[in-house]
């Protein structure tokens, strides 16, 4: 039977530790680190942390939410995108900022768990719901704001464009035959952007005739 992958559930009685929540979220992440989810078992986190699995089992009734909780505990601010520049210029960074993410120490970890929820439907629920379609939320607000200034075309299709942007990325993640470096990711931006342009203007000329 499939498990299931509810939110992390906040009991009643006394107050948590934040200390034995912090050193779990911390243990899962350094298992995540290192190990295939598969493989990781909610014992030898409850260990790694100093806690009980029942301290672990009154936060996440799962081994698998702990491990998405871990995620987004410690990415969270990897995912973020910039305030500051034209919204095109945000994007560039944006990409930017995820390749590096993926290229660096940390990617292992990102594809583990993309690996991992191939076979665990749930996880993969929860990962869509908790990291995917948020980052696709502010993602497309920026890439609205992009057409709204001119800097996109009007007839830009958000979710290509994201795919298009981050397909790429997640190809040399995954397989690891070539590295995401930031001349990589930059020249897939700007073949990307100007694609989209181009394609635009001769739907614009060809109207014309």
């Amino acid at each position: 039977m499939p498990i299931t992958l509810p939110n992390p559930v906040r009991t009643l009685g006394r107050p948590r530790s934040e200390h034995s929540r912090t050193a779990l979220l911390d243990a899962a992440y350094r298992f995540l680190q290192n190990q295939p989810v598969a493989v990781i078992s909610s014992f030898h986190i409850a260990r790694e942390a100093g806690v009980s699995t029942a301290t672990m089992y009154r936060w996440w009734p799962t081994k698998e939410t702990l491990l998405l909780d871990a995620f987004l505990y410690k990415t969270k601010e990897e995912s973020s995108i910039g305030t500051k520049g034209s919204p095109l210029d945000r994007l560039k960074q944006h990409v930017i900022q995820v390749g590096r993410f993926f290229g660096g120490k940390e990617g292992i970890v990102v594809a583990r768990l993309l690996t991992a929820i191939q076979d665990n439907p749930p996880l993969r629920d929860a990962f869509l719901e908790r990291v995917s379609s948020p980052r696709s939320e502010a993602f497309r607000e920026v890439v609205m704001e992009a057409i709204h200034e001119g800097q996109l075309p009007a007839t830009t299709n958000v979710k290509e464009f994201a795919d298009m942007l981050f397909g790429p990325l997640f190809m040399r993640l995954l397989i690891g035959h070539e590295p995401i470096s930031d001349d990589f990711v930059i020249s897939t931006f700007e073949q990307i952007v100007a694609g989209a342009k181009a394609r635009f203007a001769a739907q614009k000329r060809k109207s014309r005739k």
